[in-house]
């Protein structure tokens, strides 16, 4: 293997503090209750269920599967065994059920359109987490049946991705049959793709015209057959397809724009919520690939920022699409061109399309299973947050007990507990805006003067060992393509948090468990940034006494960012009684649509400092506590003017 580490087994990682509470309050949310929603989730599609005589599409597939990989590894995670269970009864069905040639699941996926065959790959990531907590070797010798008992073709569309599975399997069993079918799946589908999608437009500086959730999924299997085969142009295109994404998509929050397409990265840009989940999924692999450090950075700000951001506190309702500046969030206020005008942005049980609600449910328990990778006797740190790491080396048990409350503090303790003392060398990582780390080893201290490697503790670690590590974060400011200003301190990025009033909507096809929100607010948003105030002095970060168990909420917050602020009248609610909406980006069919519509609006395009109130001094949280929000703020510069 050619990779630089690698992940560890579901269940060797236990969360811990903030992260626990937030994976509880998950299980008791979607996770737990999600088929309470109706079609298609209240029904067992996955056991050979249908709802009477249907015959059923795809999607359903696709989007339970995400529920189920979900929920396993949130039932594990939350040592929940009747979410583990669920999910199991039908993994244990589908085990049961493979036909003579290998395949797995009903035959209605068995279609040969380039679509159909693609849930497999959502369901199959299911399947292997659950062989990373059970070592159930009956998948391994499942997923090997399903490849090579029959000569499908997966060169096209979305069924390309089983590249994934596949190379999973080679590693399980060596059978280098397919590695081979891997490697011709690669250049076929390239050979015939005509879309963005291809490694041709990855390795080239042309701006791609794609879906963001197909985008992510397909640039990251160049980094996973580089890790099995050393081949560096698989890599070197995985690895330039992200360096554009961050170029030209990347939205404030740390997720890409995705609406449904990679539009731009302008302030009032959204992504997809899937895209969290699957662009993580994705970094993940360029991390184990290539030990770069900046990888976990993304994943971190994106989870903290773009994930938490998206979700509703209690877990109950989600986004389909999420922006960084969102002032109202009802079933009218999607700005984006797709679907305008329509509930894609408020914060719902069911969707119009049902996967972001499924696909939710994966991000945090992903986070948690990749807090900790190895590469043999090297224990790599890859992200922070509180849990215990349960791993052997040689003849020796070990675990590690991290203790923190990161990304709220900055300081990262870890403590060895051993059955006897082992050799290994373990790695923590010194983020990319780190500014002067300090390590300390039982006691003896050692300051880190560069940042973005890991940091290398080599020894015989013994019972009772403790390593601190201080990072030192900066107050910064960054700009956004439209001219707008926002602020961050390490992975957190900092919002202007508005309480919001709350009204329940009737989700379509549930039971009423469940439901939909309308989510506005009364609040004070309207503020603009005089960028010659931005300084140290008048820029302030307050740590909060709080005593709330959730620090993902306005008022339980652990740090607070004082900055000043101007309040700018003409910034207003944008209204309109005719919209123009997308419903199929692929052909940009545009309708014009009349009612009566409320947005978030854009940045000013001008702001002339005479038009601006007072200086006044804001609080700013970290945005995943804030549902409503503005995150990019106009700004003006009285110096330079």
């Amino acid at each position: 293997m050619y990779r630089k580490m690698q992940a560890e087994d579901l269940g060797a990682i236990m969360p811990r503090g903030w992260i626990k509470d937030f994976l509880v309050t998950q299980a008791n949310g979607l996770t737990g209750r999600l088929e309470h929603t109706g079609y298609p989730y209240s029904i067992a599609f996955w056991k050979g269920e249908t709802r009477g005589s249907e015959t059923p599409p795809w999607e359903v597939f696709e989007q339970t599967a995400y529920r189920l990989d979900g929920m396993y590894c949130c039932g594990v995670l939350t040592e929940r065994d009747d979410l583990s269970t669920r999910a199991d009864e039908s993994f244990s069905y589908s085990l049961r059920t493979v036909a003579a040639d290998g395949f797995i699941g009903t035959d209605t996926l068995r279609a040969t359109d380039g679509w159909h065959r693609w849930p497999l790959v959502v369901y199959f990531r299911a399947l292997i987490a659950k062989y990373e907590y059970t070592h159930d070797d009956s998948i391994v010798r499942a997923l090997a049946d399903f490849y090579l008992k029959n000569t499908y073709d997966y060169t096209t569309k979305r069924e390309f991705l089983h590249i994934e599975c596949m190379l999973w399997v080679y590693e399980k069993t060596g059978d280098k049959r397919l590695l081979a079918l891997a490697e011709h799946t690669y250049a076929e589908y390239n050979r015939k793709c005509a879309d963005d999608n291809c490694e041709e437009v990855m390795l080239s500086e042309r701006k791609p015209y794609v879906h963001g959730v197909t985008h992510d999924e397909t640039a990251k299997i160049g980094a996973i057959l580089y890790m099995h085969t050393g081949n560096e142009r698989y890599l070197r295109a995985s690895a330039h397809a992200f360096r554009k994404l961050e170029k030209l998509f990347m939205l404030a929050d740390g997720g890409h724009c995705s609406n449904e397409f990679m539009l731009g990265n302008d302030s009032l840009q959204s992504h997809e919520t899937c895209t969290v989940s699957d662009y993580t999924w994705a970094l993940y692999y360029l991390l184990m690939a290539t030990g770069d450090v900046k990888y976990a950075d993304k994943i971190e700000k994106c989870i903290f920022n773009a994930g938490i951001g998206a979700v509703k506190e209690d877990f109950t309702a989600v986004q389909y699409f999420s922006c960084p500046n969102q002032v109202l969030a009802t079933q009218n206020s999607n700005h984006n061109a797709f679907f305008c005008g329509e509930g894609w942005m408020g914060f719902n049980s069911k969707h119009y399309t049902d996967c972001c609600v499924g696909n939710a449910n994966r991000f945090m328990p992903n986070f948690v299973r990749r807090l900790w990778m190895r590469n043999k006797s090297e224990i790599y740190a890859t992200l922070y947050a509180p849990n215990m790491y349960s791993f052997a080396v040689d003849d020796a048990n070990l675990q590690i007990e991290e203790k923190t409350n990161y990304p709220f503090e900055d300081t990262v303790a870890f403590t060895v507990h051993a059955d006897k003392t082992a050799k290994f060398t373990l790695c923590l990582r010194i983020p990319l805006w780190d500014s002067g780390a300090v390590v300390t080893v039982n006691g003896k201290e050692e300051k880190i003067e560069q940042a973005g490697f890991f940091y290398r503790i080599e020894r015989d670690f013994a019972d009772g060992d403790e390593i601190v590590l201080t990072l030192k974060p900066q107050i910064k400011t960054e700009k956004s393509s439209d001219g707008g200003v926002c602020f961050t301190r390490g992975s957190l990025v900092f919002t202007l948090g508005l309480a919001y009033k709350e009204e329940k909507v009737p989700a379509f096809g549930g039971d009423g468990t469940l439901c939909n929100y309308d989510l506005t607010t009364d609040k004070a948003w309207n503020y603009c940034i005089d960028e010659s105030e931005c300084m140290e002095k008048e820029v302030r970060l307050m740590p909060q006494e709080t005593c709330a168990k959730n620090p993902w909420t306005l008022t339980g917050a652990p740090l607070r960012l004082t900055v000043p602020a101007h309040r700018l009248p003409s910034w207003k609610l944008l209204h309109k009684t005719e919209i123009t909406q997308c419903r199929n980006l692929y052909e940009k069919l545009m309708f014009a649509q009349t009612g009566d519509f409320t947005f978030t609006p854009p940045l000013p395009e001008k702001i002339s400092p005479k038009d601006v109130g007072e200086k006044e001094t804001i609080a700013l949280v970290p945005m995943g506590a804030a549902k409503l929000r503005v995150t990019v703020f106009p700004a003006f510069d009285t110096v330079s003017r």
